[in-house]
Order: structure tokens, then sequence, then C-alpha cells
């Protein structure tokens, strides 16, 4: 009787099962999908000529009401519809939106990057702010 060595593969539902049972992969995943949403956005408004605030203060809500529908349904699974809920995770938002807007200020206006580049690095912040806020006040 001989033993295969070799790994079995996941299915594709098993791996989906894998990131619905994880609410830090379901964040993540989210998380990518609103960072395209998002960024998407504030480069298409760049693209059609707005200033840089413009064009993340236009992009900002179209992406937090995506978000919020995700993070609620998806990766926190809040159950209900509640006000206090919903401040809270703006309140989150503002938070990081202030921290995005002094970052791109610094990075274009200090640090002379690319309006683009500055958007995608001052993500990797805005992204650990909003899952520490989301998950310890937010959705708790």
């Amino acid at each position: 009787m001989s033993v295969s060595a070799e790994p079995t593969s996941l299915s594709w539902r098993q791996k989906l099962g894998i990131l619905y049972r994880d609410q830090r992969l379901r964040f993540l995943a989210v998380g990518a999908l609103n960072t395209a949403v998002g960024y998407g956005l504030f480069a298409l408004f760049l693209y059609l000529g707005l200033h840089y605030f413009l064009a993340q203060f236009v992009a900002t809500p179209l992406a937090i009401a995506h978000s919020y529908l995700w993070n609620k349904y998806f990766t926190f699974q809040s159950p209900g519809h509640s006000l206090p809920e919903m401040l809270r995770f703006l309140g989150v938002y503002a938070v990081s939106y202030v921290f995005n807007v002094a970052l791109l200020f610094a990075f274009v206006e200090w640090a002379h990057l690319n309006p683009y580049l500055a958007g995608v690095v001052g993500l990797f912040v805005t992204t650990a702010v909003s899952y520490l806020g989301h998950r310890r006040f937010s959705f708790r």
C-alpha cells in the first residue's frame, strides 16, 4: 500500500469557503475591491482635470457608500439597520480621509510625487487605519 505525497489541491469552492470564514481575508478582499473603485474614481477625476484635493473629495463619498455596503453585509456581517453603526462607520472614514488628504498634500507638495503615485502610497496607511477603526469601532 503506497501513500501519496502529492498535496491535495483545493477547489475554487473550498478556497471561497476559506475566504468567507476569515474576517481578515474578507476585509482584504473587500478592501481590494473598494481600493479599485475608490482609486479608480480618484484617477478618473484627475484625468478629467480635477485638482487632486477635489478629485479625492468627489471620489471619497462614492467609495464610502460602496465600502459600507460590502463591509456591513460581507466582511463584518452586521445584522440590522443601525444609524449609530453607520455614523461610527462614517467617523472612521472621516479620520481615514484626513490621513489620506494630509498624506496626499505631503507627498505631492513636499516630496514632489506625482498625484497618482501619492494616491497609491497613501492607500497603505489608510487601509490600516480603516481596518482597525471598523473592526474595533464601526461594527462592534
